[in-house]
């Protein structure tokens, strides 16, 4: 599969977006706009959750590319590995330089040591090493891949559903037992763990496993109906693990707060699953905007937090704490961060495209 699916590059600009504008909000402070009761920038702010869509994204993708995979030798798994590492590596490693130098000034021995945590990917794990608070999204990718060649020697020997709905019960008692306080307790970043995002990964394989069987093609989540459900669903799910929803519900506020991100990202699993199969929905997320930056939407996120930072720096006297200067320090950013996004993509990953385009030994090789 050499194609790209449009509607999916839509949806990877929604989830950038999204981020962009939750770390927007908490630029500013977290300000308000409200419709009678209702907060509106709140409502829209399930969005800013775009990093599990991400997930859920990655593990839609590879499980039409590995799907197509007949050979797990040792050579075929290190192969998958190097072209994973060469499509995230480049860009990745260049940012965290970018990023760090801006944090500390210049090279210094706490840098080279952040930097090497970063470099093999495992900042989320060693205590001080942290450059961007973002890049742990790029932790959890990498230790996806690595654990995807063993996932799917699993499905080629007990088929996809029990193994894909074996990974969404595991990801569902990990956070389970984290939140009763037996594993990870205490101030362990948790939630940037691969730990805590495994069941996202599991919904995104099952939607491919739905997509490239054709199942509940004539169901109404293919449908608008199954569209708006799917928002509800989200919802639903983001709200479970809310803050003041968990303290709410006392003693049994762990249960909804390990259920919560599950549930969320079984809605924006139901959404996806409607846009490919709609046609009106289908248009929506694959016009051309959205497409455009769905393309660049890896450069996009890692550049979005220094560009907006930048951006506030310099701007701040046009820039009120408020709603309308939200929306006019996202106009700003996005001003800047698109063309910035558009350059870093054609310096640091239309490489690998091409590269890709050009050595079809592997399946692995394609990536939608």
């Amino acid at each position: 599969m050499n194609r790209r699916i449009s509607c999916i590059d839509g949806w990877r600009a929604i989830a950038a977006i999204g981020v962009l504008f939750t770390h927007t909000l908490g630029i500013l402070n977290h300000p308000s706009l409200y419709l009678g009761p209702v907060d509106l920038f709140q409502v829209v702010n399930i969005w800013g959750n775009g990093v599990h869509l991400f997930f859920i994204i990655s593990g839609f993708c590879f499980l039409l590319v590995m799907s197509k995979n007949k050979d797990y030798s040792l050579k075929a798994l290190l192969r998958f590995w190097k072209k994973r590492w060469l499509r995230i590596a480049p860009a990745f490693y260049i940012a965290c330089i970018v990023y760090g130098l801006h944090r500390y000034g210049s090279f210094s021995r706490e840098l080279l040591f952040s930097l090497f945590a970063n470099f093999i990917f495992l900042q989320t794990y060693i205590p001080g090493t942290s450059i961007a608070a973002l890049f742990w999204s790029l932790s959890v990718e990498w230790l996806f891949y690595i654990m995807l060649p063993p996932i799917f020697i699993l499905i080629k020997s007990f088929g996809y559903i029990p193994i894909i709905v074996g990974m969404l019960i595991v990801g569902f008692l990990l956070n389970l037992l984290h939140y009763c306080g037996y594993i990870y307790a205490g101030d362990f970043g948790w939630y940037y763990t691969i730990f805590a995002n495994f069941e996202h990964f599991g919904w995104g394989m099952l939607l491919g496993f739905i997509f490239k069987e054709q199942i509940l093609s004539r169901s109404f989540l293919s449908g608008i109906t199954g569209f708006f459900l799917g928002l509800f669903v989200s919802y639903t799910g983001k709200i479970f693990f809310y803050s003041a929803f968990v303290k709410y519900m006392g003693n049994w506020g762990f249960i909804f707060e390990s259920a919560g991100p599950l549930i969320m990202t079984l809605g924006f699993s139901i959404m996806i699953l409607s846009s490919l199969r709609n046609s009106f929905i289908n248009k929506i997320f694959s016009n051309g905007v959205l497409v455009f930056l769905g393309r660049i939407s890896y450069s996009f996120y890692l550049w979005h937090m220094l560009v907006l930072e930048l951006c506030f720096q310099y701007f701040r006297q046009y820039i009120s704490i408020s709603a309308a200067g939200t929306v006019v320090l996202i106009i700003i950013t996005l001003i800047f961060l698109i063309p910035f996004s558009y350059v870093s993509y054609n310096l640091l990953e239309s490489f690998y495209f091409k590269l890709s385009a050009n050595r079809q030994t592997s399946n692995y090789s394609s990536y939608p």
